[in-house]
């Protein structure tokens, strides 16, 4: 078994929703954490077992945009649930590289199971790259679609995420 950290400089987050105007894209890097997987020539060995946890500073978030940046954080209550976490619990190999997951999410104080399918490779020894997008409710986790004057932001959000992780020595 190998222990991954995360490169937080190296790996991002992007939201993006859709609004009564328009796309709004926010993004954020700054992800931490670690991933702990057996790699058997080139891949992941889904067969054994494979612990992940991420974690990020909610407030990381950025727009471009400081009125829609401030009503995120508003609505996501920012200063009481600053993290939002992502610990996975099984893990099943589709392809070489393409993985189904599944995991829990804890995002404004609520913790629901997810699932969907990652692109994880190990691009050599050291480095495992991984990519994902998933589709959220945001009503599932208790925050309610924003409302900044006349724009409405609609409560289904698509999440794209990009993961950089190196081998700990």
């Amino acid at each position: 078994m190998s222990s991954f950290r995360i490169v937080p400089d190296r790996s991002s987050l992007i939201i993006q929703a859709r609004s009564s105007v328009g796309g709004i894209n926010w993004e954020a890097t700054g992800i931490d954490g670690a991933i702990v997987a057996d790699i058997r020539e080139g891949a992941v060995d889904a067969d054994a077992p494979i612990h992940a946890k991420l974690e990020m500073a909610v407030d990381e978030l950025r727009s471009g945009n400081a009125l829609y940046d401030a009503e995120l954080l508003q609505r996501i209550d920012a200063r009481r649930y600053p993290t939002t976490t992502v610990e996975l619990r099984e893990v099943k190999a589709l392809t070489t590289s393409r993985y189904r997951v599944i995991g829990d999410l804890s995002f404004h104080g609520i913790t629901r199971e997810v699932s969907g399918t990652v692109v994880l490779e190990a691009t050599d020894a050291d480095t495992l790259m991984i990519e994902g997008e998933q589709v959220f409710d945001i009503r599932d986790f208790d925050v309610p679609s924003p409302k900044i004057l006349m724009l409405k932001i609609l409560p289904d959000v698509r999440v794209h995420m990009l993961l950089r992780a190196e081998r700990e020595s």
